[in-house]
């Protein structure tokens, strides 16, 4: 197993190495006697945060796409220009709309809408496209089920009933997924509704200036700008950050409110975000999660944000300009956090992990994910409503069934739900759910674990209790059942911390009929392929 422990160790001497070789190169420049004049002139330090953030728009990465027609994407590898220097290989699900070339498209589409993507795979290995979120039969989930070979095709049809949300779409092939998502095959998805709207058209904020998605993955990058993974691996985290597929990028703002809907497309990375001005934090108001809006805005100073989990906030730089004046610039931060990975009994003599990752920070550790700079005329005030929309609260579950699951690591490191691990049990199905049924599913993770991101397919959740939590998840609930801010929406993923207990509600009624098979895993990508992944059933009464 690994030696996080370890892991830490030796980070902090690889950064106290590296500060050391930059004193002695330092020193070896100085020059050798006095009056001595030093020829070789020391290059200025790179800018921070020197690209523009990419905004949706016609062509190449997070080009928008309205799925008011039908529209086939190819998956394939092809060179971006990402990072000074040489091209970055990308695999990515690529559109031709007339002339427009769209790649890994922002898809937009309204509740009610039928969504129809034939997908043709230009690669070499299986792939799929997974509609994360989504309500949809077995057939178009995307799942490892219903692979596509290389040189073959598939076409998901399915109508859109979910709620206004941010979604996401990704490939996920069974054992592949985790390096096909670091090497890039994802990218947003949002869904309207008419509450939605009436949101928007309240707070008045144009989508593409003030109201903007940040789609957030670490990834590992060697030299030669070429995305780096190594199958088999623990927790792949990278040492740069992309939002919207651009490396640490800034967005000019101005001194008013801000709408950011943001998702983790991560491989295992948990962020803890914050906006962070000068010494302090700039407060946000969270305003919706996975499923959509939340029936009130919380306001807060950081949020946890899992692996595949999204949330939506509001954040006012006025507030910022009004303290400092025109020119401040706010850092959105994943701020350090205790990591709890307590799966370590490896021993002092384990390979050292954070070796993959030459450059990173390690799991907790603080890290800048881009800057917005402040200036510009101030815009007109914005009011944000006390209540957002008609979400009823949590259900009352007394008298449902509950369904025990249990997270846990073996002797040998390898990863389970219960006693089940997929490259055990494969497809068939481990327990099957009767149609219409309601069901509390109770996740308890083992005290000697990590954090696990636990993703259903085919259906939302609501949460209704959280029991023995880790104080930085304790310090956060707002009400008697361990509940905080973020698990008061709808959800299709939670984060569950070592030794703690989730109960989350959910409802099997459905209009599909016969048998229909769905996965449930951690959606730390890693822990997904090496079997933390199950196959349940929703069957007919």
């Amino acid at each position: 197993m690994i030696n996080r422990q370890r892991r830490r160790v030796l980070a902090g001497m690889a950064t106290a190495a590296a500060a050391l070789a930059a004193a002695m190169a330092w020193r070896r420049r100085a020059p050798a006697a006095p009056g001595a004049v030093d020829a070789s002139p020391v290059p200025p330090p790179p800018e921070r945060f020197a690209r523009a953030l990419r905004v949706p728009g016609r062509d190449g990465l997070m080009a928008e796409l309205a799925l008011n027609a039908p529209l086939t994407v190819h998956a394939r590898d092809a060179a971006f220009a990402m990072f000074d220097g040489a091209p970055t290989r990308v695999w990515h699900y690529a559109a031709s709309i007339g002339d427009r070339a769209p790649a890994n498209p922002l898809l937009r589409a309204r509740r009610g809408d039928t969504l129809d993507v034939r997908l043709v795979n230009d690669l070499a290995e299986a792939t799929t496209i997974h509609w994360h979120g989504l309500a949809v039969d077995e057939a178009n989930d995307g799942s490892g089920l219903h692979p596509v070979a290389p040189g073959g095709e598939a076409r998901y049809r399915y109508t859109i009933d979910n709620r206004a949300a941010l979604y996401w779409y990704h490939a996920h092939p069974h054992g592949r997924t985790g390096r096909q998502l670091q090497f890039g095959l994802a990218g947003p998805l949002l869904v309207e509704d008419d509450e939605e709207r009436a949101l928007r058209d309240r707070l008045g904020l144009a989508w593409g200036e003030r109201d903007l998605p940040l789609f957030i993955a670490d990834k590992q990058v060697g030299d030669d700008n070429a995305i780096v993974y190594k199958d088999g691996a623990d927790d792949w985290i990278g040492n740069r950050v992309l939002v919207n597929f651009t490396p640490e990028p800034h967005l000019d703002v101005v001194p008013g409110l801000y709408r950011l809907r943001i998702a983790n497309a991560s491989n295992a990375r948990m962020l803890r975000l914050a906006f962070a001005a000068g010494d302090g934090l700039l407060p946000f108001r969270l305003i919706g999660t996975d499923g959509g809006l939340l029936a009130q805005p919380w306001l807060v100073d950081d949020v946890f944000v899992a692996p595949a989990q999204r949330v939506d906030v509001l954040v006012d730089f006025g507030t910022r300009a009004a303290a400092s004046g025109a020119g401040e610039r706010v850092l959105l931060r994943s701020l350090a956090y205790v990591a709890m990975e307590n799966e370590d009994e490896s021993g002092a003599f384990a390979r050292d992990p954070m070796g993959d990752h030459p450059g990173a920070a390690a799991m907790g550790e603080a890290i800048d994910l881009m800057e917005f700079r402040i200036g510009g005329a101030r815009p007109p005030r914005v009011d944000v409503p006390a209540r957002l929309c008609a979400l009823p609260p949590p259900p009352a579950v007394d008298g449902w069934p509950v369904r025990a699951f249990r997270l846990r690591m073996d002797a040998e490191g390898r990863w389970f739900i219960n006693d089940w691990n997929f490259h055990d049990t494969g497809h068939e199905p481990v327990f099957a759910v009767r149609r219409g049924t309601r069901e509390v599913w109770e996740i308890r993770n083992s005290m000697t674990s990590m954090p696990h991101p636990i993703h259903l397919h085919g259906f939302a959740f609501r949460v209704v209790s959280r029991s023995i939590s880790p104080p930085d998840v304790r310090a956060r609930s707002v009400d008697a059942n361990g509940l905080g801010p973020q698990d008061l929406g709808v959800g299709d993923t939670v984060a569950v911390w070592p030794g703690e207990i989730v109960r989350i509600a959910l409802d099997f009624s459905q209009p599909f009929a016969g048998t229909q098979r769905y996965m449930l895993h951690c959606h730390n990508l890693e822990h997904e392929d090496m079997g933390m992944m199950l196959t349940f059933a929703v069957v007919d009464a």
